[in-house]
């Protein structure tokens, strides 16, 4: 499997109203370097796709500019359809609403520890880890680096 259709299969499994970094998803593929690749992966999607690449956003919560100029608003707009909140600044809490995906399986991946301080409720997401878990072991180059784990305290993608 290539790496975007790696991104775009990892993308589908963001449940509504939670979001993941450019960063992140590169570090759970594996390939921790790879934000702007990630950021590449969903700028090349059709108009009529089924991924939602509305839930990728910066690793300082932002949404990141691009083209059209209207793309930033609409995803906004669907982000806000899903209960996500952006602050005065227009920033997501990633402490509330980041989707914590990684397991304990993947070693390379950077997992917070700690319970997430805004679950969703019953029945509205998360799931099972274990497609993520095969779909990372397909997506991995055999020639990468491996990070290690990051403590919760350390820089966050």
């Amino acid at each position: 499997m290539d790496f975007y259709a790696c991104v775009y299969a990892l993308v589908r499994q963001v449940p509504p109203g939670r979001v993941v970094t450019y960063g992140q998803v590169a570090a759970l593929l594996g390939q921790p370097r790879a934000a702007r690749a990630v950021g590449y992966a969903l700028r090349f999607l059709p108009a009529d796709t089924d991924v939602p690449w509305h839930r990728v956003i910066n690793h300082r919560g932002h949404i990141s500019l691009r083209t059209p100029p209207e793309s930033p608003l609409l995803q906004r707009l669907l982000l806000e359809e899903e209960g996500v909140v952006f602050d005065a600044e227009g920033r997501v809490d990633l402490a509330c609403y980041r989707w914590q995906g990684a397991t304990d399986e993947m070693p390379h991946a950077r997992v917070r520890r700690d319970p997430h301080p805004c679950p969703l409720p019953e029945g509205e997401g998360g799931g099972s880890t274990r497609p993520f878990t095969a779909l990372a072991a397909r997506c991995s180059n055999r020639g990468a680096r491996c990070y290690g784990p990051v403590r919760s305290d350390h820089h966050q993608w």
